[in-house]
């Protein structure tokens, strides 16, 4: 694949290389984001006299430090034979404006288009919008959102059943890319936990540890992990997934449906297709089965930061050189002014001291090594032999069982429900949920003989049909 930087602008990032100075590399990013947020919704592109506006009114929150900074900029790139006015004269705001223009364009941020009336229209290319999306949730600081993701995927995958115009291709391709949001999300939330854990170990005040805790990672990771383990967990969805899929993955005339629909929208070949979708399908149904040792490891640095906190902060408040230290010089000033104040002892209310009474030493007060645990051994399993009478009564208990679950009339009305007024009907017209449900076909070929129901079953020849996972010989259902 080509490199991002062989598609991107040669100098884009030249934009804030500002010689160290970190403030105007703020003013940049600052006035790019505000054009990000006006150009995002607008259909027709920004007018120069808008952008103008817009970068006046930042200046002007900015305060005359930006416009100092900005005038020495201009001095840097503009030589001093062709500057109109001298650095040391302030200029007007309009040639603060027009110069950043000028900059965010030969830069590659912006491109300007001027029209058969003079007018003049900005634009932001589309790597400046995928640039500037990223560079705001960085500034936003966002906690990863799961909520709907896997839930959405699960919708998708399920909605075969229930909705008639349902689509194939497009519901495997939505799903991929929400089983791979969510994946992703979830890597970033255990990576993130990694670098509070490491936070929290440099803080040496009890209040930035406190602060850190309960306002930076209670609101950017701690909503997140509880979804994880709640509305969001994966154990609620995960099974009918992927049973979905695999079912699809070993139907080929699934997947031949599905790689035709796909080859028409993606404009492919239906053999490249299908290796899209039987890709897509393994990417969900490998990591949705493989998120465990994930979810394990964010359990664990969840805990490990609960601890690193909680051990910081006692190690702080009881460190002899720290506040612990504080607190014995204020209780010695306040025993020496009640001293002053002519008390030679100490009042009722004050806290007496704390005696511990001495123990003798007993069995218990030793150290005592610890005992290896003895290895697990199980009992023998021995299978009961049934006497014939109760393996009577219990055959007859489970017919009981399956007859009421699975009367000849039940599955007599079942079954002419599918003739649609034919006579006969091939094993490869049944409805779908019936042929995939091995329980109810074998029911239907067993009740085919029974004398309560109307219809009968003729076997043809043939190959042998191709049910799901499973293949029958072909056979004919008729009316009596």
């Amino acid at each position: 694949m080509a490199s991002p930087f062989d598609v991107l602008p040669s100098n884009l990032f030249n934009l804030f290389i500002t010689q160290g100075s970190v403030t105007l590399q703020r003013h940049y990013m600052a006035i790019l984001l505000r054009l990000y947020s006006l150009a995002e919704f607008n259909r027709f592109g920004l007018t120069r006299e808008v952008v103008i506006a817009d970068i006046l009114d930042y200046l002007r929150e900015a305060g005359a430090n930006a416009e100092d900074e900005i005038r020495i900029e201009m001095a840097n790139q503009i030589p001093a034979e062709s500057d109109s006015a001298s650095t040391a004269n302030p200029r007007p705001e309009q040639d603060y404006a027009s110069f950043l223009i000028r900059r965010l364009e030969e830069t590659g941020w912006i491109e300007r288009e001027q029209h058969a009336d003079y007018t003049e229209t900005i634009t932001l290319p589309d790597y400046a919008f995928t640039l500037l999306e990223a560079f705001r949730k960085i500034q936003e600081q966002k906690p990863h959102d799961f909520p709907g993701q896997l839930y959405a995927a699960h919708q998708l995958i399920t909605a075969a059943d229930t909705n008639k115009d349902f689509s194939p291709a497009l519901a495997v391709t939505q799903a991929y890319e929400n089983v791979r949001q969510m994946v992703r999300g979830l890597s970033e939330l255990n990576q993130n936990i990694r670098r509070y854990v490491e936070r929290a170990t440099r803080e040496k005040e009890i209040a930035d540890i406190l602060r850190l805790q309960f306002d930076d990672y209670s609101q950017t990771l701690g909503a997140s992990y509880h979804a994880l383990k709640t509305s969001d967990h994966v154990s609620r969805y995960r099974r009918d997934i992927t049973n979905r899929l695999q079912t699809w993955e070993l139907d080929a005339d699934w997947l031949t449906h599905a790689a035709e629909e796909l080859s028409v929208q993606s404009r492919i070949s239906p053999a490249q297709a299908e290796q899209t979708l039987a890709g897509y399908v393994h990417f969900i149904v490998h990591q949705l089965e493989g998120l465990d040792p994930l979810i394990e490891d964010i359990d664990k640095r969840h805990a490990q930061y609960l601890r690193t906190s909680l051990r910081q902060v006692r190690y702080q408040l009881g460190n002899s050189d720290g506040s612990f230290k504080d607190r014995l010089v204020s209780l010695a000033r306040k025993l020496s002014a009640l001293k002053d104040e002519g008390m030679e002892y100490l009042p009722p209310e004050a806290p007496g001291l704390r005696h511990h009474p001495v123990d003798l030493p007993d069995p218990h007060s030793y150290y005592t090594l610890p005992q290896r645990r003895a290895p697990f051994a199980s009992d023998t399993v021995v299978a009961p032999i049934l006497h014939p009478d109760d393996l009577v009564s219990l055959r007859a208990l489970t017919m009981q069982d399956v007859t009421q679950a699975f009367s000849p009339e039940k599955v007599n009305r079942k079954v002419l429900s599918f003739f649609n007024g034919h006579k006969k009907m091939c094993i490869t017209e049944l409805p779908r949920e019936i042929s995939t449900d091995l329980h109810w076909l074998t029911t239907i070929v067993a009740y085919a003989h029974h004398p309560e129901v109307s219809y009968g079953l003729e076997v043809t020849g043939g190959e042998p049909v191709d049910m799901g996972t499973y293949r029958v010989v072909p056979f004919e259902l008729y009316k009596l």
